[in-house]
């Protein structure tokens, strides 16, 4: 029992008493027992017992087991073979007490998995701000970048979550991999309060108008999933609605691609003055297809050569 090495299988009597009987598992644990043992699973998926004593626990709600391990010396930091580690865990299930333990007994709150990412990672992306706070006043780097070269901001959905990072020197400025600032992904992931509270910061500056590696900049994100209300944020604060992506796609054409007509309508009205005729209207206007005839597009009247032709022929389309 005393092997550095140990591995024991789940029918054991070590597992049985992580799993069944605490007397059982404090008498092992008493005479020599490996709290750092790994279940004898099948290859890379085997599993630390503080593991599988914190996932039972989440379960049961009965923390003894941990509580033995933990007195035992059991390492915080110590991975299973399927890549997660105790804090993770517990970070995982938004047990702040179990962080917190955790964390006093020199849990590492910067380690990462597979594809780097850490516990503020999941933290920030499942909206927990206690979580966040904890894990920042513990050392977590607020910079750490996972495999995309997302940092936790990138993941921000509240006020709160993103005050606490901003607070804790976040980089706001900070590009992934495919050259997407965290306004990208909000947008894109309709946080509605993440992005207005990075628009409301002076260092955004030119951000709003970014473009990725495909062109697109935080409005055409918005666009694409058919978010309204940051649309019409980003406008508010000089969203450019006749940027071009790659494609040569505009954020209203992209809307209208993707089937969010409401989207696409709202960048025409808005572009237009806020007139209030109607995409369907403005396709029987007499004006706009004899104009549309004259210059020849009729044949290939599409609907995105007809949202971008609008936008040249407002003046005749709504000339009262």
């Amino acid at each position: 029992f005393g092997s550095s090495c140990f591995y024991v299988s789940s029918q054991s009597a070590l597992m049985n008493g992580a799993e069944q009987r605490k007397p059982s598992l404090a008498k092992l644990l008493k005479y020599g027992a490996n709290p750092n043992a790994f279940s004898l699973e099948d290859m890379g998926q085997r599993r630390t017992l503080l593991c599988l004593a914190i996932e039972e626990a989440e379960k049961i709600v009965n923390f003894d087991k941990i509580d033995l391990l933990l007195e035992a010396k059991a390492d915080p930091n110590l991975k299973s073979e399927t890549g997660d580690w105790p804090l993770m865990l517990a970070t995982k299930h938004e047990d702040i007490e179990l962080a917190r333990k955790l964390l006093h007994l020199k849990a590492d709150p910067n380690l990462q998995d597979e594809k780097q990412v850490s516990a503020l990672h999941v933290a920030t992306h499942q909206n927990d701000a206690h979580m966040v706070q904890l894990l920042l006043m513990h050392g977590a780097l607020v910079n750490s970048v996972d495999r995309m070269g997302q940092t936790p901001l990138f993941f921000g959905q509240s006020r709160d979550i993103l005050h606490s990072l901003l607070e804790a020197d976040a980089d706001v400025l900070h590009l992934n991999k495919k050259s997407q600032c965290a306004l990208h992904l909000t947008s894109s992931s309709g946080y509605f309060d993440a992005v207005t509270y990075l628009v409301d910061r002076t260092q955004m500056g030119d951000m709003v108008n970014l473009r990725d590696e495909h062109g697109r900049t935080p409005l055409h994100h918005a666009a694409f999933r058919g978010h309204v209300d940051i649309m019409s944020r980003l406008m508010d604060v000089g969203a450019d609605p006749k940027v071009k992506t790659k494609k040569g796609q505009t954020a209203m054409t992209l809307a209208d691609e993707q089937g969010h007509t409401d989207a696409a309508y709202y960048v025409y009205n808005r572009v237009s003055g806020g007139n209030s005729v109607s995409w369907r209207e403005a396709l029987h206007n007499p004006v706009f297809l004899t104009v549309a005839a004259v210059m020849g597009v009729t044949s290939l009247m599409n609907r995105k050569v007809l949202w971008e032709l609008s936008l040249d022929m407002l003046g005749l389309l709504f000339k009262r």
